[in-house]
């Protein structure tokens, strides 16, 4: 178990933590990641100094989730999602619906029937959400990564929220549910024989044109005061690509909004189109009015800008929105807007400036374009002498800035409109008024307010956090380790989680006192009884000579004068950090966790495996061994390894890369090759399974064309170079596979479908290859029978490596 998040109350006394509960037979399965599953988890509050302590939802009785809680400004209420069963809804519910807690009650109550527009976890997003409070940059969100949250509080009383059309479900339940009920449903026609039981698509109709679903969102505003519902308008939600974004201006009058209509088709799109898929969605511009009233108008974008790409934030004084948009489908960058409120008028800033940034505002703070002030946008220019020019969105002008402080990194502009960063002389914030970057000292007393913001510095792998308030930088700092992950701060301090060997734990750190963290919650603390392996990181060098690391498992009790049999865990182009790399979190779920192979006996190592990158198109299938199999000379060499008893797995593309690694050597005894690809030209275009059911855009579900081309460097499509795929594609070379491989793969993998593993494993059989294959029905790409594989894993891994396995089918064999 992992916090999902946690909320400080707007007094700093109360924090709010979402916590998954354990996984029982009781629970409902198969939603999404099996890691990462929002619908098993509880709300807990707890006082900041770590006293009273108290579960305030209890969802495991109905299998109900209870996550994402926000307090309301004065801190009075605490909004939270739910899947709870309510009227004679199914067990583990059938929707996700908003709830609020109000003090002095015993339990949240539902706030309406209706189901709210969620963002699905782990992997292709589905309705992807960017809604920003007002003055902040960036979503509030449900888990980092993975989820954004559908609701903002728009005063103690009032939440705007994203409701599903009537009749839909949230992604969060349908994810993978929609599949089921979509085959449920033709069987039941095709047995009536009355209905054709089709899914049609079209490349040369436009999916908005044949979709039969309704993808679009309804804005409404909750008063929990009074109870009224206030409808503000429908906005489109295409839930493939993209993000429906909502940015409260700064004084809450008004929200910018951008939502993605349709799918840009992928020969509109440019061969260089960044692997994000931002990049392949039309989008629509609206303002909405929050006023006495409430009003949603749609903006008419211009020639130059007829394609918004991402929202980058208001003005301080709630006047301009700055926005980046292309001119056409092709553009692989963008250039900056301005939206006036006034008359609704887009506006081209420096319009011969263009960013080709591929992160989408709402990942990360734009690191190109910051408002100066009410009236001036500070925008990169690598052509200007100090790298920064400061343009007048009233009239175009552009002034150069002044000087350029050596190494300003981390820029952000704080809810009270300064830009501020850090500089190698140490904090900078720019002058408006002189044009430049100045030393940023605090005063000796600053004020901490809600407009602070949190600056973090990576030291060593450790994380340095500080808090800069509009005075200047408070004095006081927190460390954490590289294991610790953030879950929240304000001016008293910050909210922390950290997965150790004895167990994982929430705490405090305040401000003043840094030294002393107090702990709010402790749970897995069962693992303090587990004896552990023993955490190495081993020098070695690349077949190349280049200087490579890897993170090795030692079994506990190891004795340095054996020689054990070894796994080694792939991922082609992955690097472990260090001992508390994130594929060594002990807290990795089933056959994740690599602590299991390891009190099996088995010495576990991730090999640093690159990938060259350059011009050509990238060749990544003949550039696996040359970070593996040194590696595996190195523990030989070493005396850790036994030679002959060497095996090696991995999972998504580390699968990939495991059948990649036996199509080119015989080194290991054994090997698993988990939900990965095995012939990449018809997987490129392969649809995703589980896109059954959304007519007329399930072919936009796929995203493997953008993977390929982008993320492995193809840099083309496999009909312009089918040479590039078929030897990049281990089917290709199944007949020098000899070593016994088990394939494991999910009915509905998001990444390949199931005819991938299938294609090469019936090769493998047709020439008496020893191999196995695992169908999982109804599982997606995380895989959840994690029981079932970790023993399937353990008992082939034993067979090969430790009992002699069995040798190739001789022919005639039947086996």
């Amino acid at each position: 178990m992992a916090v999902d998040r946690a909320d400080i109350s707007p007094d700093s006394e109360d924090i709010a933590i979402a916590m998954p509960r354990p996984a029982t037979s009781a629970e409902v399965y198969g939603r999404n990641s099996y890691e990462i599953d929002s619908s098993r988890t509880d709300v807990w509050l707890v006082r900041r100094d770590g006293s009273q302590l108290r579960q305030l939802t209890y969802g495991q009785a109905t299998a109900a989730g209870y996550w994402c809680p926000y307090w309301s400004p004065d801190g009075k209420r605490l909004a939270m999602l739910s899947t709870a069963p309510e009227q004679g809804e199914p067990h583990g519910g059938d929707n996700v619906r908003l709830y609020v807690w109000e003090r002095g009650t015993e339990a949240p109550r539902r706030v309406s029937d209706r189901a709210m527009m969620t963002q699905v976890r782990y992997g292709s997003p589905l309705n992807e959400l960017d809604l920003r409070a007002a003055g902040a940059s960036l979503p509030n969100t449900c888990r980092d990564n993975d989820e954004n949250a559908p609701f903002l509080w728009l005063g103690p009383d009032r939440l705007l929220a994203l409701l599903m059309p009537p009749g839909e479900r949230s992604a969060t339940v349908d994810r993978y549910a929609r599949f089921h009920r979509e085959a449920s449903q033709a069987g039941t026609e095709i047995r009536a024989g009355e209905v054709p039981t089709v899914s049609r698509s079209d490349s040369g109709v436009a999916a908005a044109d044949m979709a039969g679903g309704n993808y679009s969102a309804e804005l409404v505003i909750f008063n929990l005061a009074d109870g009224s519902t206030t409808k503000l308008g429908d906005v489109p939600a295409f839930p493939m690509f993209g993000a429906l974004t909502i940015s409260l201006s700064p004084n809450a009058r008004r929200a910018a909004i951008l939502a993605p209509v349709r799918a840009i088709p992928p020969h509109r799109r440019s061969p260089d189109m960044p692997n994000v898929m931002a990049w392949a969605v039309e989008n629509a511009l609206f303002m909405l009015d929050l006023g006495e009233r409430p009003a949603l108008q749609r903006v008419e974008t211009l020639s130059g800008a007829q394609y918004p790409l991402d929202i980058i934030g208001w003005s301080p004084g709630s006047e301009y929105v700055s926005l980046r948009a292309r001119a056409a489908t092709d553009d692989v960058s963008a250039s900056l807007w301005t939206l006036a409120v006034s008359d609704l008028a887009l506006t081209a800033q420096a319009p011969s400036l263009t960013f080709d940034d591929a992160v989408p505002a709402h990942w990360r703070e734009a690191s190109y374009a910051h408002w100066a002030d009410r009236t001036r946008i500070l925008m990169r220019d690598a052509k200007a002498s100090s790298g920064w020019r400061l343009v007048d969105v009233r009239n175009g002008r552009v002034d150069e800035v002044k000087g350029n402080p050596e190494g300003v990194t981390s820029l952000r502009t704080s809810a009270r409109g300064q830009i501020t960063g850090q500089s190698k002389a140490g904090p900078v914030r720019f002058d408006p008024a002189a044009r430049r970057f100045v030393p940023w000292r605090a005063v000796k007393a600053p004020v901490c307010d809600n407009a602070a913001r949190l600056v973090t510095e990576r030291i060593d792998g450790a994380a340095a956090y500080s808090l800069w308030t509009g005075d200047g930088p408070l004095p006081a700092s927190i460390t954490l380790a590289s294991s610790a992950r953030l879950l929240d701060h304000d001016c008293s301090g910050i909210v922390w989680a950290e997965n150790r060997l004895e167990g994982s734990a929430v705490n405090f750190t305040p401000w003043d006192n840094p030294a002393a963290p107090l702990a709010l919650m402790q749970h897995n603390r069962h693992l303090a009884d587990v004896t552990w392996s023993e955490r190495r990181m081993i020098d070695y060098r690349h077949a190349d000579g280049t200087a490579l690391k890897m993170a090795v498992l030692l079994p506990a009790n190891y004795d340095p004068s054996r020689r054990y049999p070894t796994l080694m865990w792939v991922y082609g182009g992955y690097s472990p950090s260090g001992i508390d790399d994130y594929v060594l979190d002990p807290h990795m779920p089933g056959l994740y966790n690599l602590e299991l192979y390891a009190s099996r006996g088995y010495v576990l190592a991730i090999p640093a495996i690159p990938i060259p990158r350059g011009e050509a198109p990238g060749e990544p299938l003949t550039a696996f061994p040359g970070g593996v199999l040194p590696a595996i000379n190195k523990l030989v060499e070493l005396g850790i390894t036994d030679n002959d008893r060497v095996g090696v797995f991995g999972q998504s593309f580390g699968g990939y890369t495991v059948s990649a690694l036996v199509a080119q050597t015989d080194r290991f005894k054994a090997a698993a090759a988990i939900a990965g690809a095995t012939d990449i030209a018809t997987n490129y275009g392969a649809f995703d399974p589980a896109a059954r059911g959304w007519p007329g855009i399930d072919q936009d579900m796929a995203v493997n064309g953008p993977i390929y081309e982008r993320g492995l460097g193809f840099k083309i499509d496999p009909a312009t170079d089918p040479a590039l795929y078929h030897r990049n594609s281990p089917l290709t070379f199944a007949d020098r596979i000899h070593t016994p491989l088990l394939l494991i793969h999910g009915e509905l993998d998001t990444r390949a479908p199931l005819s991938q593993p299938e294609a090469l494993y019936s090769l493998l059989r047709r020439k008496g290859r020893p191999a196995r294959l695992l169908r999982y029905w109804g599982e997606n790409h995380s895989l959840a029978n994690i029981r079932d594989i970790t023993r399937e894993l353990i008992d082939w891994f034993d067979l090969h490596l430790k009992q002699g396995g069995y040798a190739e089918a001789p022919l005639g064999s039947t086996n």
